[in-house]
């Protein structure tokens, strides 16, 4: 494994805002050349185990010829971030298999972007919803964050990890109206969010696609808000209509005016 260039921890300890003019040393004008020349490039959103599986399994199902890893930070994650670097070089070896080039990583971010989207108005959106979690709108400024460089390189495809049941367990950011949700932004700007495990419900399949050990929730960052919307019996709570109604009265809005700013 290569050592973790100390730039991306630079990065990663000022996290600052970060997205589309990413610096020379990370993403090379040659990178961005092959990425524009390839059409059958995508970029693949790097996070835990999920998101591995879900470029595997892209790569199963899809034409896909090369991918460019991208690593978001928002400001709550803690943890070791070598390990994501890591899990990064091992999908470079699985992809050599599948003749599929996975470029240089590159990190991205806007603590800000964040801020205002899920952090800011939680109180207000408790008030008027009657529910709310930050899980929901951070999962969308994940897929959101990494629009301008997608539009950048004129590539088509974002590969996301979501999926809809952990063994039956739900995860309100990962239910099915979230998921839409998601999709159906990203598709504004003519981008694909590819989902290719949203309906895998079994760590054990994970693993089979994997075909490695690793449990969930573990060798990945950690989010100190993690499991906010579980009460204290372990039963998951959420209002599906609010959170329809955050997306339709407030993250759309929000996040379509953020990103606009950002291709400008």
């Amino acid at each position: 494994m290569r050592v973790m260039d100390k730039r991306f921890l630079e990065i990663l300890a000022a996290k600052p805002d970060l997205i589309a003019d990413l610096p020379e040393w990370m993403l090379p004008g040659s990178t961005i050349d092959a990425v524009r020349k390839d059409p059958n490039a995508a970029i693949a959103e790097i996070a835990g185990r999920d998101s591995i599986a879900a470029v595997l399994r892209a790569c199963e199902v899809r034409r896909i010829e090369s991918i460019l890893p991208t690593v978001a930070y928002t400001g709550t994650e803690y943890g070791d971030w070598s390990i994501t670097f890591e899990k990064i070089d091992l999908l470079k070896e699985r992809l050599e298999r599948l003749n599929t080039r996975l470029y240089d990583p590159v990190v991205l971010g806007s603590p800000k972007f964040w801020g205002k989207l899920c952090g800011r108005y939680s109180t207000h959106f408790a008030k008027k919803y009657g529910f709310y979690s930050p899980c929901v709108g951070c999962h969308l400024y994940f897929h959101a964050i990494r629009i301008p460089i997608a539009k950048k390189l004129n590539c088509g495809m974002i590969i996301g990890g979501e999926r809809e049941s952990h063994d039956g367990r739900l995860k309100v950011n990962q239910i099915r109206v979230s998921l839409d949700a998601y999709q159906s932004f990203v598709r504004k700007f003519g981008i694909d969010l590819f989902l290719p495990i949203r309906h895998v419900r079994s760590g054990e399949e994970i693993a089979s696609i994997l075909d490695m050990s690793w449990n969930e929730g573990e060798q990945q960052l950690e989010c100190v808000l993690s499991k906010n919307y579980v009460e204290a019996d372990g039963s998951v709570s959420f209002r599906e209509e609010a959170v329809i109604q955050y997306f339709e009265e407030f993250a759309f809005r929000t996040a379509e005016e953020m990103i606009k700013k950002f291709l400008e």
